[in-house]
């Protein structure tokens, strides 16, 4: 079996878990990524931890299972496994990611168990994914690299006439090809991907926005009105591409803007604003510091620098964060935002995404890089040029 990270990186984990899961006498694991983390496969099934111990059951395909997974594997055919566990083992209390399980999941199971307390286990899980290994890092930097090359590569296509979808699809095809899965996990409830390259330019980018971030684009559906649209790219545009990376799971996530020629004066003044703050973050970025503290200094500049109105959207649309975790979610652990004040740790990845809207002009701006935390400072993951005019 060739394992994706080494033996001893596996123990680390399992270690690491095995002590902060002792708050549940049984703790079951749904979680796609948390299955892939602790096991090292991503199949769809449950890892179980009792007395100790890590069983991964797999829904089909055991033997897949049992190639790949580097802890014991069993077959679970349907839920009614949970009935006959019930029956054998006597719980008081019982572990489930209560942020992401349905009711009907969470009663089945706690019902199958003779209704024991239920331990919400989701903020142990996220917490130890935020801390990302030397192995696991070398996969952020890969998949940073794949969103600078993809940049690169958009430079010497984008042109106008073209739509914001025309481009999108020539991005998401270099990605495919150079190792993105094309799937981008998002832990958030009802929150889907609907693309991988995100491009917008003039009012898709300002327009109301459909999801929880400062920018959306307008999307080509009703029912996911996000992501690129049939608008079509124009002399003069500042084009904002947001997109991710991914290898083997662990996403990068990066945005630059792109100008159409001559732009107004104006969008270069603002896109600096966004400059300054991911210039400021590198000295922010460090183990010890408070998001909270980062955020509230970030959000000095841009409000000395008279733009705090058109800050990571406008209106209700406002978000109150500056950045996000990182990993093989889209959103984890830590958050930049005044109300996170569990200390950055070495290790932590964040993508810090500095947008700034411009409604005199009708369009937005935008840089987001990804970043490692460092006992001294922020790393930049990601290195393509702020600056590029087509």
């Amino acid at each position: 079996m060739d394992n994706l990270f080494s033996e001893k990186e596996f123990k680390r984990r399992h270690k690491d878990l095995q002590k902060k899961l002792a708050i549940a006498d049984i703790s079951f694991i749904f979680n796609r990524p948390d299955l892939f983390y602790i096991s090292g496969i991503g199949l769809d099934g449950v890892i179980q931890f009792h007395e100790n111990q890590f069983t991964r059951l797999v829904r089909r395909n055991l033997e897949i299972g049992r190639q790949n997974s580097v802890i014991d594997t069993k077959l679970m055919q349907s839920y009614r496994w949970f009935k006959e566990r019930g029956k054998e083992v006597k719980v008081d209390t019982i572990g489930l990611e209560l942020d992401i399980l349905s009711y009907k999941t969470v009663d089945y199971i706690k019902k199958a168990f003779g209704n024991p307390e239920l331990v919400d286990i989701s903020s142990v899980l996220r917490q130890q994914r935020s801390v990302k290994s030397s192995e696991e890092i070398e996969l952020m930097k890969k998949s940073a690299k794949l969103t600078d090359e993809s940049f690169e590569y958009a430079k010497d296509f984008i042109k106008a006439g073209q739509t914001e979808m025309e481009i999108s699809a020539r991005l998401e095809k270099y990605l495919r090809t150079n190792g993105h899965p094309g799937w981008t996990q998002v832990r958030a409830f009802q929150h889907n991907l609907v693309t991988n390259a995100y491009v917008m330019a003039g009012e898709s980018t300002i327009q109301l926005n459909s999801l929880f971030g400062p920018v959306s684009g307008k999307g080509s559906t009703r029912m996911h009105m996000a992501g690129p649209s049939k608008r079509k790219i124009k002399e003069g545009d500042a084009v904002l591409i947001d997109t991710t990376g991914v290898i083997e799971g662990y996403i990068s996530d990066v945005t630059r803007t792109f100008f159409m020629g001559n732009v107004d004066e104006k969008i270069i003044e603002t896109y600096k604003i966004a400059e300054t703050v991911q210039i400021e973050t590198e000295s922010l970025l460090k183990a010890g510091n408070l998001p909270s503290e980062i955020y509230a200094k970030l959000y000095a500049i841009v409000r000395e620098m008279g733009y705090e109105d058109t800050f990571m959207g406008l209106h209700s649309d406002k978000v109150a964060f500056i950045g996000h975790g990182i990993g093989l979610e889209l959103d984890e652990l830590p958050i930049i935002t005044p109300k996170y004040n569990d200390p950055l740790e070495a290790g932590n990845t964040i993508a810090m995404e500095p947008k700034l809207m411009i409604p005199e002009l009708n369009t937005g701006v935008g840089i987001e890089d990804s970043w490692l935390v460092t006992e001294t400072r922020g790393k930049k993951l990601s290195l393509f040029d702020y600056y590029t005019k087509i």
